[in-house]
């Protein structure tokens, strides 16, 4: 059995979650036992686990983290945990893991978010376009790049013509703690009646209908916490993205990209798609925001895109076939 332990937050947002469940399922169809080990009370994620058919377990999370160790079901494990909030905290983890001898993977972030410590995962996987595959600093497989990035099977099909899409999809993330979403509305408004607003399942409900009232004033369409993005990817001609994965589904979708970031921290994680020609950055700080929004909104609408085949959709089956190598069945 493979256990993926993901969590959610205001700090840390749906794009782990979603990851995991796409990775489960991409495991279960490979032919191997697999399931996610979710934060007790996180509703939403286990109804949304359960409708795909996929089996889960509740713990309370570790305080400190190590301490979940003990309250994980017997097998293999997968953290997909590497953010700023529990980075430092994970080698401690994987040391506990280790000490029940169990076989384990992390899934780790980029810059200051790469995996650390003085114990050895089994796996060390670094699904992000631009990261290099090299030796684990640790010992033990590394896989990287943007081959592995994890999405839905349902991003393998073959993209949307851009003449048959006209919308602007507007995504900052699942938890959106900067704030962007109002910043969007506020600076691209003349755009209100092309925009599809996404509000990300971990927003709260007060925030979620101030943003959707105002989206609603400019003309804008809403969308809460859908299940997928992809058939809205499919009716967008530009996407308006935070610094979070949804930058992988729009490439996937050969949706162009205008990534918002917000702040100087952030803008390292976006290199690889501004360098690569797949995004425009843009900072939510700069004084001309909504003149520089227009330009590259309206570049972004003008531009079509001949793309390699960078991020593919079949991500996550690669990383099914690993984990199973690697963590067993």
């Amino acid at each position: 059995m493979i256990w993926l332990r993901c969590r959610l937050g205001q700090e840390i947002g749906w794009g782990h979650a979603v990851r995991c469940l796409a990775l489960a399922g991409a495991m279960v169809r490979a032919g191997s036992d697999a399931g996610l080990i979710l934060d007790r009370g996180e509703a939403a994620l286990a109804a949304r686990a359960a409708s795909e058919g996929l089996r889960h377990v509740e713990i309370d999370p570790g305080a400190p983290l190590s301490a979940e160790a003990g309250r994980y079901p017997e097998g293999s494990v997968a953290l997909d945990l590497s953010n700023a909030v529990l980075r430092d905290a994970i080698p401690g983890l994987v040391a506990a893991l280790k000490a029940q001898r169990r076989k384990v993977a992390v899934i780790e972030g980029l810059g200051e978010d790469r995996y650390f410590g003085d114990a050895s995962p089994d796996l060390v996987v670094a699904p992000y376009l631009g990261a290099l595959q090299s030796a684990a600093a640790t010992g033990g497989v590394r896989l990287a790049g943007g081959e592995y990035a994890v999405l839905g099977s349902e991003y393998a099909a073959p993209p949307a013509d851009l003449e048959s899409r006209s919308k602007i999809l507007v995504m900052m993330s699942g938890a959106d703690p900067w704030q962007l979403t109002e910043t969007v509305l506020a600076a691209a408004s003349a755009f209100g009646p092309r925009l599809i607003v996404v509000i990300g399942g971990s927003v709260p409900p007060n925030r979620a209908d101030a943003i959707a009232a105002e989206a609603a004033r400019i003309g804008a369409r809403v969308e809460i916490a859908p299940p997928t993005l992809h058939p809205l990817f499919r009716q967008s001609r530009a996407a308006l993205i935070g610094p979070g994965l949804v930058k992988y589904e729009a490439v996937a979708t050969r949706t162009p990209a205008v990534i918002l970031s917000p702040g100087k921290e952030y803008d390292g994680a976006q290199s690889a798609f501004v360098k690569a020609g797949l995004a425009t950055l843009l900072r939510a700080d700069q004084p001309d925001l909504p003149a520089a929004l227009a330009t590259a909104l309206n570049d972004a609408l003008a531009q079509m895109p001949d793309w390699p085949a960078v991020i593919d959709g079949c991500g996550a089956g690669r990383l099914a076939q690993a984990f199973r190598q690697h963590l067993g069945e």
